[in-house]
């Protein structure tokens, strides 16, 4: 792919027919040593007519900043090139694949324990979020090429960074300095439950003794300097979570292969608490990294007939004699 064509696919694509099109942004990172880190996640909807923006920085244990903002948005993606806001975020695009910063300056729930968002807003207790201001400044230092799973009409990539700025939650300020991974997609997207590449149901099973079963898993991971990795995972008829990635190692980019991904659960709940992933780099390393996730952030997206829960796992890995920190996503399709 020459670097012109790089350097497009940063900016807005033509818009599709699907109802569901969307041109979507996202950005993540943690800070190794304060064990703060961020999700952020703004999406253009075309055909709907708007565009909103996700954003939650982790304060270390369960407590979160969640914050959430639209806008009304025309069919015409391209005039939104130099205008990537939401709410009180904005996405800036300083130099293509190089430099990013992400800006946020309004208000925000600061949640002691993410794991409410579980529940029901009508039965949450009085008193679940304390309203305050979230100010955070962040610059996105691209460290490797980007990694391309679909190109084209329908396309998606991913791409690894260092990540430095401050953030003010109230009268508390972090300077942070981490790594982090952002993505860009583009095309249809459609947060429901449907049917997976071999055919298999990917829908949440309600059968206590079975357990959750998620049907997608999603993650993102880096090991300082030295190595990114990222990937999705989707349930299979057999009930395991299979799929592939990439990974970033040294400034070289390859394929991660037949990755299987295992998790535990906190009781009776869809909240995950630790996961194992296993797979082939391209060339025959195997890989084997363990996560214990420390807060689970869930995001619900209203669906006929229930809802689908993101919920966004902040976790600390281990390969080998190397710690990494990132985000192991599952999603959960639930009936209400």
């Amino acid at each position: 792919m020459t670097d012109n064509k790089k350097t497009n696919n940063e900016r807005m694509h033509p818009v599709g027919e699907d109802r569901a099109w969307s041109e979507s942004y996202y950005f993540n990172f943690v800070d190794p040593d304060k064990k703060i880190g961020m999700f952020t996640r703004m999406g253009f909807r075309p055909n709907n007519g708007w565009a909103d923006a996700l954003h939650v920085i982790y304060l270390g244990g369960k407590r979160v900043a969640f914050t959430y903002g639209r806008r009304d948005i025309g069919k015409d993606l391209s005039v939104y090139d130099g205008d990537l806001c939401a709410g009180d975020l904005t996405l800036t695009c300083e130099d293509p694949h190089q430099k990013w910063r992400i800006h946020y300056d309004g208000p925000a729930q600061d949640i002691e324990n993410a794991e409410i968002l579980l529940t029901r807003s009508k039965e949450r207790p009085d008193g679940w979020f304390n309203p305050e201001t979230l100010k955070m400044d962040l610059a996105f230092d691209c460290i490797t090429e980007p990694h391309y799973a679909a190109s084209g009409e329908r396309g998606h990539f991913e791409q690894s960074g260092k990540v430095s700025g401050s953030i003010q939650i109230g009268d508390e300020t972090f300077d942070v300095d981490g790594f982090g991974v952002r993505d860009k997609s583009w095309g249809p997207r459609d947060w429901g439950a449907g049917t997976s590449s071999d055919g298999s149901s990917s829908g949440e099973s309600n059968d206590a003794t079975e357990g959750p079963t998620p049907f997608v898993n999603w993650f993102s991971m880096n090991f300082g300097d030295h190595a990114a990795l990222g990937g999705s995972c989707f349930r299979h008829k057999d009930g395991v979570m299979r799929g592939e990635g990439w990974i970033q190692r040294d400034g070289k980019s390859g394929a991660l292969k037949n990755v299987v991904i295992t998790t535990d659960y906190e009781t009776d709940s869809i909240i995950h608490k630790n996961v194992v992933l296993t797979g082939d780099i391209e060339g025959g390393e195997k890989v084997r990294i363990t996560g214990v996730v420390t807060c689970v952030c869930p995001t619900k997206i209203p669906m006929p007939g229930g809802a689908t829960f993101v919920n966004e796992g902040l976790a600390e890995f281990t390969w080998g004699d190397r710690t990494g920190y990132g985000i192991a996503e599952h999603w959960h399709a639930v009936k209400l």
